[in-house]
């Protein structure tokens, strides 16, 4: 005759195994989404160092144009 209790632990232990599967596979899941909004960002940061590269030079360029009206 089986033990009752080593039935008990052994589906108690099945079912610990299902969920860490599930949850390794939501939280590998849940990574590369975040690696996505990662190479989205880096686009942004990107994009953002151009604009104010451009602002910086045409803020420049406007300067100068300035002083050699006056001047």
């Amino acid at each position: 005759m089986e033990n009752p209790h080593e039935e008990q632990q052994r589906m108690l232990l099945s079912r610990i195994v299902k969920n860490v599967e599930k949850l390794n596979d939501v939280l590998e899941d849940m990574n590369n989404r975040i690696q996505e909004i990662n190479e989205y960002n880096r686009d942004i940061v990107i994009l953002s160092q151009f604009w104010s590269n451009y602002n910086r030079s045409v803020t420049f360029n406007l300067e100068s144009m300035q002083k050699l009206a006056n001047g």
